[in-house]
């Protein structure tokens, strides 16, 4: 005789798992930056000059992605990496980006750099004035 099994519901992946999460912080970040944009006077007051600067945070093999788009005191964003931009973060993977960014930390953004998990591409100036204002908001 043989045992019946019960049949399990399907789960996730960890790469699935990965990608998702990835991909939700994204765009939890873009609604963090909205709002910021509406309510807080320092992070408004600190983006209101720029004009049309595109932040792109994505993965290295190009499939995920969030384009962040400032301008006048405005965020907007577009989901999807392949997207012009002035500067992008670069992840080499959905996992490392999800760990690192958060984990909210220089030292483990330093450490990701300097292992070649994550990249800057375009042009560094924007890469950090984006991450100066996150640290504005968060």
């Amino acid at each position: 005789m043989t045992a019946c099994r019960k049949s399990r519901p399907i789960s996730l992946t960890m790469i699935e798992e990965s990608i998702m999460r990835f991909t939700m912080l994204l765009f939890a970040l873009y609604e963090i930056l909205k709002r910021a944009s509406k309510r807080n006077v320092a992070y408004r007051n600190y983006i209101g000059s720029i004009h049309r600067v595109k932040i792109m945070i994505k993965t290295a093999d190009g499939k995920r992605g969030r384009l962040f788009i400032f301008d006048q005191g405005k965020v907007m964003t577009q989901s999807g990496a392949n997207h012009p931009y002035d500067a992008a973060i670069v992840w080499a993977d959905a996992k490392t980006g999800f760990k690192v960014m958060a984990s909210q930390s220089d030292a483990e953004q330093f450490k990701a750099a300097a292992t070649g998990k994550m990249k800057l591409d375009g042009m560094a100036f924007f890469a950090q004035w984006f991450n100066d204002g996150v640290k504005l908001v968060m």
